[in-house]
């Protein structure tokens, strides 16, 4: 299968994965056939785009790294504010990734605006576990880093959505409204027996810069808690990366690229290193045009040089740039739908003062 962003989505093309609402309820079933109809509906709800099966990507296997099943537990847990079962939520995405062979995180997540806050939140708790495991984290460590990640944003619920969801940058007073959501979250887990201490502090802490310039607190480099670093880094990577009402989304190489150039200023190097040794530059399914000017789709990665991965041509053609003897002047050149500019202020816009 392979992904299509909303912009190049055609009628007749057949669904691989299944579409939810923000209900939760099966909007699309996976092997539909799009009609036209069913494209302008996804564009309006805000669905950044599908994933197709056809002839050309029918050998390309995209696996997502927690269940569909697993993650829309999740969503409907953060939607009803339920600590219980977002702490057994937390348990079971530990335990998934854990008995994993081999983790991917290729899988794009279909959501739409209105689900962003929630899909958000998974997205990071699962982002958060595996730079746990690649900085070698014990198992109890990983659920705490994941139920504080899990949390990180439930104080979200209690900011006016026309601010939330403004699509224009921010006034000062209405991000210093925004900016309280950390200290809410907080609040509302605080006298929570079973969640361990350092999962209250990294929901606490969560904005916090390498430089001392985040809030709620101001603090700095080492007194900030490394699970607190870990989310910063997953919380910005995935609002980057995401559709939303008042940005375009930037592509997985780019929003590296960010966290690289953030490295000691805003965001931790030991966490954004490991966590770029997870990431895929280039997931799997995505298309990329190269740099002569082909366009294809990516099949794999390599492991031993992750900007040259291996692409299937829309003829049909794979060439592996990882084959540098054959294709050594050949890159990718451009991710489609990837970056379309930075706009300071609406990237992300819980980030304002930071970026």
């Amino acid at each position: 299968m392979r992904f299509v962003q909303m912009n190049g989505v055609k009628a007749g093309m057949i669904l691989s994965r299944a579409i939810f609402d923000s209900d939760e309820r099966v909007l699309l079933g996976a092997h539909v056939e799009l009609k036209q109809e069913f494209i302008n509906n996804l564009k309006n709800r805000g669905y950044s785009g599908v994933y197709i099966e056809d002839d050309l990507s029918k050998d390309i296997d995209i696996d997502d790294t927690i269940s569909e099943e697993l993650r829309r537990q999740g969503v409907k847990s953060l939607k009803e504010c339920n600590i219980d079962a977002i702490l057994d939520i937390a348990k079971n995405i530990v335990s998934q990734i854990l008995s994993a062979q081999a983790v991917s995180i290729d899988m794009v997540d279909l959501r739409s605006f209105d689900d962003y806050t929630y899909c958000h939140s998974i997205n990071v708790a699962v982002l958060a576990c595996i730079t746990g495991m690649e900085l070698h984290l014990s198992e109890t460590e990983l659920l705490n880093l994941c139920v504080g990640a899990i949390l990180h944003d439930v104080g979200k619920s209690r900011i006016n959505p026309a601010v939330l969801n403004k699509p224009d940058k921010l006034t000062p007073e209405e991000f210093e409204e925004i900016k309280t959501h950390s200290m809410e979250s907080y609040n509302m887990v605080k006298d929570r027996y079973d969640i361990a201490s350092t999962s209250k502090n990294a929901i606490l802490c969560h904005h916090e810069n390498e430089n001392g310039s985040g809030y709620p607190l101001g603090i700095s480099n080492g007194d900030i808690h490394m699970f607190a670093k870990i989310i910063h880094v997953m919380d910005v990577y995935d609002a980057l990366i995401s559709r939303r009402p008042y940005k375009a989304p930037y592509a997985a190489s780019e929003a590296l690229e960010y966290l690289m150039g953030g490295c000691g200023q805003l965001f931790d190097k030991r966490v954004v290193d490991a966590f770029s040794r997870c990431a895929p530059v280039f997931p799997k399914g995505m298309e990329v045009m190269l740099s002569d000017g082909r366009h294809g789709i990516v099949a794999r990665n390599n492991k031993n040089n992750i900007l040259r991965p291996a692409i299937r041509l829309m003829t049909g053609e794979t060439i592996d740039l990882g084959d540098v003897m054959t294709n050594r002047n050949i890159t990718v050149r451009m991710v489609d739908g990837g970056y379309q500019g930075y706009n300071e202020g609406v990237v992300h816009k819980d980030q304002q003062d930071d970026e």
